[in-house]
């Protein structure tokens, strides 16, 4: 470095930081409060609407049951009123799970925020006139600079994911729900018995888009993490993971199973989810043995699969790394101070493991 502030400069960019840290702990805890009353509003509505959409499907149930029974008019207005009941929702649901995500992510930046300030107010003051106190500020400040540098490549990696998520499922889907919902009220005017295969078509369609928005939702930030824990969490995504990708999972975990700190419990949930799917684009795999050894002071994991491996000697190529999600990885294990280890073999399958330290 060129440039390096002294330890009255470093005191002073503390001092700010503890100050920055205590405002944004009370801006996110206004955020908070406010968002617990939308939370609350948005819950009553989908209760109301959950309501709705059960009573207008015993009138679809009824109608389909007994058509002769019905009028054209209010075959279309009983339809429309179910369709527009179940798309608001779906809508209402995937808000409101949002909002619940965002609150949990707001509780941890406000503790992370107290934490900070907590810690710097406690701390040693050190002498600006101290040669070593300069050396080592400057350290801490170029290390701090790296890790925020990683956690925004960290966060902007995972928004493209959602972006390209979003659009090539839900998104698509609604499109597709909409079209079919417009070839069901042509074929009323004009064919009714076809007009109700068509609608027993568009349920359907309705029920697979919410299981699918649902999983999406669970890929995106399992709230049972949240309020089971780790172990739970990774056994419902290994079933719904094998189901979908006809992948066998063979899951074990060593150690005594317990609770672990939330930030690390949602790490290793994303490094197993980076690493399974990984295999599931890339690997060609029928088999993956994923083990989770919980010692006193460490975890390791281990992904191994049986599928076609890689060169292991172009893993340093950015294409490379961007292709098979390892940056992704190598950024949260980084984080937690942790190693990460890929080993592979053409034909032979791939090895990825990683051992966190608990302290």
């Amino acid at each position: 470095m060129s440039y390096m502030p002294d330890g009255v400069d470093i005191e002073e960019k503390l001092d700010a930081l503890a100050k920055e840290s205590r405002s944004d702990w009370e801006r996110l805890n206004n955020e908070i409060k406010e968002n617990e009353g939308t939370i609350r509003s948005l819950q009553g509505e989908v209760d109301r609407l959950g309501a709705r959409e059960t009573s207008l499907a015993g009138r679809l149930k009824d109608m389909e049951n007994n058509m002769e029974e019905y009028s054209l008019p209010d075959i279309k207005a009983i339809f429309n009123s179910s369709h527009e009941t179940q798309m608001r929702l779906l809508m209402m649901r995937q808000q409101l799970d949002t909002l619940q995500a965002k609150q949990r992510l707001m509780k941890e930046k406000q503790s992370l925020s107290n934490k900070v300030a907590q810690l710097l107010s406690q701390r040693p003051k050190t002498s600006g006139d101290h040669p070593i106190a300069r050396v080592v500020g400057a350290s801490n400040t170029q290390d701090a600079q790296d890790m925020v540098g990683k956690i925004i490549q960290a966060q902007e990696n995972e928004r493209l994911r959602v972006s390209r998520q979003l659009h090539d499922g839900p998104a698509q889907a609604m499109s597709n729900l909409v079209l079919r919902a417009e070839i069901c009220e042509r074929w009323m005017e004009t064919d009714l018995v076809r007009a109700r295969s068509e609608l027993g078509g568009l349920k359907s369609m309705v029920n697979d888009t919410l299981q699918e928005t649902r999983r999406f939702i669970f890929e995106l930030r399992p709230m049972i993490l949240d309020d089971l824990g780790l172990l739970p969490t990774l056994r419902r995504y290994i079933k719904d993971y094998s189901g979908k990708n006809k992948i066998e999972v063979n899951f074990s975990v060593n150690g005594r199973e317990r609770r672990l700190p939330n930030h690390v419990e949602v790490a290793i949930f994303r490094i197993i989810q980076d690493a399974l799917t990984n295999v599931a684009r890339h690997a060609e795999a029928l088999h993956v043995q994923l083990l989770l050894d919980l010692n006193e002071n460490s975890v390791s994991i281990t992904v191994e699969d049986d599928g076609v491996g890689f060169d292991i000697n172009k893993l340093n190529l950015d294409s490379q790394q961007k292709s098979l999600g390892i940056s992704s990885m190598g950024q949260r294990i980084d984080m937690l101070g942790g190693q990460l280890n890929i080993e592979s073999t053409m034909g032979r399958g791939t090895r990825v493991s990683a051992l966190i330290p608990l302290t």
